[in-house]
């Protein structure tokens, strides 16, 4: 038992160095606010044909999971 426990261990740690290694497949939106505190523009990663920066980039931005557009 106590060796299936350290390969099941092993098998975890690998596929989690594994999915890291992969570049983070980060998939989301940037959203951008201007100084104000409105919303100014967004951007995607990760969400293939969809990715694209729309309006203005700034400094203060959020990051949400998905690509949803928030407009």
């Amino acid at each position: 038992m106590r060796h299936a426990k350290l390969i099941l261990t092993g098998l975890l740690l690998a596929a989690a160095s594994s999915i890291s290694y992969a570049g983070g497949c980060l998939q989301g939106t940037f959203v951008y606010y201007g100084e104000d505190g409105g919303y100014v523009g967004h951007r995607t990663v990760g969400c293939g044909a969809d990715d694209g920066t729309w309006g203005t980039v700034t400094t203060d931005y959020s990051f949400t999971q998905g690509c949803a557009s928030p407009i």
